[in-house]
C-alpha cells in the first residue's frame, strides 16, 4: 500500500510539473530539494522548541513539525522565485520536449524520497511503514535510505550544516523511529499525558 502511494506521488508530481514547462519545473525542483533538505535536517530543533508545551503529543510532533516546517520553506520559495523570475524562459522544442519530462521525474523523485522518509516519523503502527526496519521501501529502491544519505551528507559539511551535529549521525533514523512507533502502539490512545 506504500508502494503505491508513493507511485501516486511520483506519478502526481511529474505530472504537474511537466505541464508547467521546463523553466517552472527547474525552478520547483530547486525549491523541493532546498525545503525538504533543510526541513529534514531542521526538523528535529523545531520540534524540541514545541516539546515542552505540547508534551502531551509526543508523537505527532517530529511529523507535524518535519511537514510544516517543509511546506512553511516551499511556500516562501515558490513566492520568492515566482516574483523574482517573472519572465518564463523559453527554450527550443526539442530542449524542452526531452528536459521538461526529466526534470519533472527528478523532482518528483526528490519529493518520493522525502515522503518515504518521512513515513518514518508517522505515528502509525511500526509494520505500517515497513515490516522490518531492514526491509526497503517503493519496490526495493530505498528511496527513504537514499533521501537519509543526502540529508546526512548535506548536514555535515554542506548548505544544511548544523553546528551542533549533524542530522543522524549514527545512521539510525529508521531503527529509532520503528522503535518509536512500537512504544506508540503499546500505549492506549495517542495522547501521551493529559494536560
Amino acid at each position: 500500500m506504500i508502494d503505491l502511494g508513493l507511485l501516486a506521488v511520483f506519478v502526481v508530481v511529474s505530472f504537474a510539473l511537466w505541464r508547467e514547462g521546463l523553466w517552472a519545473a527547474m525552478i520547483m525542483l530547486l525549491n523541493l530539494l532546498f525545503a525538504a533538505s533543510f526541513a529534514t535536517a531542521w526538523y528535529e530543533a523545531v520540534v524540541a522548541l514545541v516539546r515542552p508545551s505540547l508534551a502531551s503529543y509526543d508523537y505527532l510532533l517530529d511529523s507535524l513539525c518535519l511537514w510544516g516546517l517543509f511546506a512553511i520553506i516551499l511556500l516562501v520559495l515558490r513566492e520568492a522565485t515566482d516574483r523574482v523570475s517573472r519572465t518564463k524562459v523559453r527554450f527550443r522544442r526539442p530542449v524542452e520536449m526531452f528536459g521538461c519530462p526529466l526534470v519533472a521525474a527528478i523532482a518528483a523523485w526528490i519529493m518520493v524520497c522525502f515522503t518515504a522518509a518521512s513515513l518514518h516519523t508517522a505515528a502509525v503502527p511500526r509494520d505500517l511503514v515497513q515490516p522490518t526496519p531492514e526491509a526497503r521501501m517503493f519496490f526495493g529502491l530505498a528511496p527513504d535510505r537514499r533521501w537519509l544519505q543526502w540529508v546526512r551528507g548535506s548536514s555535515r559539511a554542506g548548505p544544511f550544516a548544523r553546528p551542533d551535529h549533524a542530522f543522524d549521525r549514527d545512521a539510525r533514523f529508521i531503527i529509532d523511529y520503528a522503535n518509536r512507533r512500537k512504544q506508540l502502539e503499546g500505549l492506549p490512545d495517542l495522547r501521551v499525558a493529559t494536560p
